[in-house]
């Protein structure tokens, strides 16, 4: 058995009939509705990834690992707190665009207990959209994309920072708010970053699932008393890969990798109108399809001029997420350049002739 995903980008088809007494009817299908949907405002988040923090081999300060960085002033780089065998953090992600980061992190005799959620995930499109910017630190060294992240900003109603022992900058409770401001237009707005390469730091492994945040940490007065870093990568226990349909020969796909990106994938065509049905591999980094494993296929309906594409997903994963793109041109462009960032993806309407398609999901086991 296969988990069917369809999308389609054609026309809509409406449908008018005589009406007929059925008020009831409707009442009943309304107030019906209007349970439903009470009852789905009502229930608690259901959790979708629950997840350790990794400590950051530290690119920009070599032999220095971390997690969490609370400076005596804006200067003091190595001022690093990391996770131990007594002491974690970990990230749990919700259905409701929350997520939470919570547990302690250590540094010398200074523990810090850490409750801190954010809320409101938003896609780069969106969040770009409504004024969000994105930090390009001068000392990353991780091969981040931000169209691949997904964009948050700090709860400041319900997080808080606890600090006690004798190498603290301050012993006491905190509260926490995100730093710059988002709602201050003099500043830029970068939220919370999560996502491949979103550890930004991560000298190890260039493409990990992390998360990188800047805060303030808030004094008993209100005040803005310190600033704060989150930097780390994320490991869950739910083991998911990137995957991508490749098409059946040589001839009908090309690697991401030809074509100067740095991340694998394919991009299939020149494809006529047809129907066409290609193998999804999951994993199978530089596009070499032995380390990788075949999770599934899609299929490609070409038709008076449009898409549909079906992700026949076998049923031992589950489907995080799936882009799709077809196009006149081999790739999609942003600002006039091609990219292969999945979050650019869409299917061009009312197409002609000869098309590409490229087809992305993340499956989980």
């Amino acid at each position: 058995m296969r988990r069917h995903i369809t999308f389609l980008m054609g026309a809509c088809l409406f449908f008018l009939s005589c009406q007929v007494e059925n008020i009831d009817t409707q009442a009943t299908l309304q107030d019906s509705s209007l349970t439903e949907k009470k009852e789905k405002e009502n229930r608690p988040p259901k959790i979708v990834k629950d997840c350790k923090a990794v400590n950051l081999n530290r690119c920009d300060i070599p032999g220095y690992t971390s997690n969490f960085w609370w400076p005596n002033f804006d200067t003091d780089w190595t001022n690093l707190f990391a996770s131990t065998d007594e002491h974690q953090l970990y990230y749990t992600e919700y259905d409701d665009g929350t997520a939470n980061i919570k547990g302690s992190t250590v540094l010398g005799t200074c523990i810090v207990e850490v409750d801190v959620w954010i809320k409101d995930k938003k896609d780069w499109a969106t969040f770009s959209a409504e004024g969000g910017s994105f930090k390009d630190e001068p000392n990353d060294c991780t091969n981040v994309v931000k169209e691949d992240l997904y964009y948050y900003v700090i709860d400041s109603s319900r997080s808080t920072i606890t600090a006690s022992g004798g190498d603290c900058v301050e012993e006491g409770t905190f509260g926490v708010e995100q730093r710059p401001d988002p709602n201050d237009d003099t500043t830029p707005h970068f939220g919370v970053i999560v996502g491949p390469g979103a550890g930004l730091f991560d000298s190890s492994d260039t493409q990990a699932y992390g998360l990188s945040t800047w805060g303030w940490l808030i004094n008993e007065d209100g005040e803005r008393a310190w600033i704060l870093d989150f930097n780390f990568n994320i490991e869950c226990e739910e083991a998911c890969e990137t995957a991508f349909a490749k098409g059946n020969n040589d001839n009908d796909s090309t690697c991401f990798i030809e074509d100067g990106f740095n991340r694998w994938g394919w991009t299939i065509g020149p494809l006529t109108e047809g129907e066409y049905t290609y193998d999804i591999y999951a994993g199978a980094g530089q596009c070499d399809t032995d380390k990788g494993e075949l999770v599934g296929t899609v299929d490609v309906k070409y038709d008076n001029g449009e898409v549909t594409v079906t992700y026949n997903i076998d049923d031992e994963y589950t489907v995080n997420e799936t882009h799709t793109y077809a196009g006149k041109n081999s790739y999609p462009t942003k600002n006039g350049v091609n990219t292969v960032a999945p979050g650019q993806y869409t299917i061009t309407p009312n197409l002609s002739g000869e098309i590409y398609v490229i087809a992305h999901a993340v499956v989980c086991e």
